[in-house]
């Protein structure tokens, strides 16, 4: 009778703890996504063994959960990214089809699309975004009129602009249930926070021009007798507040971290922060220079392996970690603003990796990014993923996460990477069909190993085998014209039908605006 009791006793104990890691992974998880301004593959000692920055956090974090190879932000510049994470499609099907808006253009994202916060927020998350936003922002006006168009004069615009009333339009009219951050990037003014739909505090100056420390390489002499090669190296003019860009990281990381210690653990949460570095100005604070190897680009990257680190520590130290879905990734490649070629040779550091190109271009290292995950309670350990994925799946993943089953005219350009963060998916999608764009709206294609590239006009179309040319250096166009020809009949079928996922033909907004497409037949 006592063996049957001790044996009862065990089987019970063994069921009790099979049920109770059930549960911890059925259980919706809280879901962290952090997202960095211009950061290469090879910036990470992860992805480049020879990076001369030193990224423990971030290196712990791959040997913890799991790193991709082959993600891809959905442009090679910041907002059309953005745009894409949030509402799991191009930006190009939106108005914006080429560049980047400022901080004074209005807001992008229609206020009856979906987003991924309204999608969590009505499956019962809580949502909150901290960080750069620069998707447009719906100002008032001073006379009550309307800002409408995108590119504005932002001398002229500010003029006309009411900082002392609430956004007409911003994240949290788009499903966020508190937002913290600025407007675009720290070169974009107001250089001011804003919390929810309110700056944080009134204009007390204005100022233009350089602050802080030149990025290495630059002078004040090179940039006045290169201001079209440089024009984004400088802070343009604009209202200012009591911080400067030096407080950028600290503040966005002090306000995640007080966040996060301040989880309502009876709700999912989603949280995605969204650093404003290493994109230029390129100013670490004090305390990080000298901590790498590779100048003070690469002190400003250590910066932020330190704020990554610091968020991981809250989410331990708040007793959810284990059942948190966190993402690290980067919203384009390098930028050659922040750190140029002669810097590069100096130190031996490719922020790059083996691939070709910088931000802003068609080339690998426009858009190849680092994308580490980690999900203890679901996800394999130290483990490498090479499938090809895009930012854009944010979206469906949450879909799938959640159950819901999207509708026709939702995340058009976005596919469910749950599988292969749970380890399960383990055969390269060979069907999966990405687009590339980059700073002037034009095209590159991704099916497989093959990419086929459509430049500027007066340079010819470029088609590569990356399994076998990863760096991109040989043309196989004469060779392989059949491959071509195939790439270039699906990108026209993506872009007509509105989406590159299944579902029924859907419109793009805005303009056509497709002149770049000589190939495409009305």
């Amino acid at each position: 009778m006592k063996r049957f009791t001790l044996f009862m006793t065990m089987q019970c104990f063994v069921f009790g703890l099979a049920f109770s890691k059930k549960n911890k992974v059925e259980k919706l998880p809280h879901i962290v996504y952090v997202l960095v301004d211009d950061m290469g593959q090879g910036d990470l000692s992860c992805y480049n063994p020879e990076s001369k920055i030193p990224t423990v956090n971030l290196d712990k974090l791959a040997e913890q959960g799991m790193r991709f190879t082959d993600a891809h932000s959905g442009s090679a510049v910041c907002t059309p990214t953005r745009y894409g994470i949030l509402t799991g499609r191009y930006c190009w099907r939106s108005e914006l089809k080429e560049r980047v808006v400022s901080g004074y253009d209005p807001c992008i994202v229609d206020k009856d699309r979906s987003t991924v916060a309204t999608l969590l927020s009505r499956n019962g998350y809580q949502t909150a975004m901290i960080g750069k936003w620069h998707l447009g922002l719906n100002w008032a006006t001073k006379d009550g009129s309307k800002i409408t168009e995108l590119k504005n004069d932002i001398v002229e615009t500010e003029k006309r602009i009411d900082f002392t009333r609430p956004l007409e339009l911003g994240p949290t009219h788009l499903g966020f249930n508190y937002f913290y951050g600025i407007a675009a990037s720290w070169d974009f003014p107001p250089y001011i926070f804003i919390e929810n739909d309110r700056l944080v505090e009134q204009p007390n100056g204005k100022k233009g021009g350089w602050i802080g420390d030149l990025p290495e390489g630059h002078t004040l002499e090179t940039i006045e007798k290169n201001k079209k090669k440089y024009p984004l190296a400088s802070w343009r003019d604009g209202v200012t507040g009591s911080l400067g860009p030096k407080d950028a990281v600290k503040v966005i990381t002090d306000k995640t971290v007080d966040y996060i210690n301040e989880f309502d653990n009876s709700k999912p949460q989603f949280l995605f922060v969204c650093y404003t570095s290493p994109h230029t100005p390129v100013v670490p604070r004090d305390e990080f220079k000298g901590t790498s190897q590779c100048g003070i680009y690469g002190d400003f990257c250590v910066e932020l392996d330190d704020a990554v680190g610091q968020i991981i520590t809250a989410l331990k130290e708040k007793g959810v970690y284990d059942n948190t879905l966190f993402v690290f990734t980067a919203d384009n490649g390098s930028s050659l603003k922040g750190i140029p070629i002669t810097i590069q040779k100096k130190y031996n550091h490719s922020p790059s990796y083996i691939y070709k190109g910088y931000k802003a271009r068609l080339d690998e290292g426009g858009h190849r990014v680092p994308f580490i995950t980690s999900w203890p309670a679901a996800m394999p350990m130290g483990e490498v993923n090479y499938n090809l994925i895009s930012l854009n799946d944010l979206y469906a993943t949450c879909a799938e996460l959640v159950g819901e089953d999207l509708s026709n005219n939702e995340a058009e350009d976005s596919y469910s990477i749950l599988a292969d963060l749970k380890g399960v998916k383990t055969v390269t999608d060979t069907e999966r069909v990405i687009v590339h764009s980059d700073f002037t709206g034009y095209f590159a294609i991704r099916k497989g190993d093959w990419k086929l590239t459509f430049p500027r006009a007066g340079k010819e179309n470029e088609l590569f085998n990356l399994k076998n040319d990863p760096g991109e250096k040989s043309n196989l166009m004469d060779k392989h014209k059949e491959k071509a020809d195939e790439l270039t009949k699906l990108l026209t079928k993506v872009v007509k039908e509105g989406r590159s996922n299944k579902g029924t033909p859907v419109l793009n907004d805005g303009p056509k605006h497709w002149e770049q497409l000589t190939w495409m037949k009305e």
